[in-house]
């Protein structure tokens, strides 16, 4: 995901609240963020937390699914 005009601390607490773990970095005016989530439930409460903050503009990079298959 890529993150624009939100500063890192609040990326940080939506993350902190709907993550196991999270990576994020800068690169030049955006905001990068690295993590897993356990449903698309959780991804779109994400998605409609962003999108209450003023001016900001996000994107998903990368989605993929992920099967946890136990032998």
């Amino acid at each position: 995901m890529n993150v624009k005009n939100i500063r890192s601390e609040k990326l940080s607490k939506y993350l902190d609240k709907l993550t196991d773990g999270f990576k994020i970095w800068m690169h030049d005016d955006m905001v990068y963020g690295l993590f897993d989530v356990e449903s698309l439930v959780k991804l779109k409460e994400l998605s409609r937390r962003l999108k209450q903050v003023k001016n900001i503009e996000f994107r998903f990079i990368k989605i993929r699914t992920v099967f946890n298959i136990e032998k």
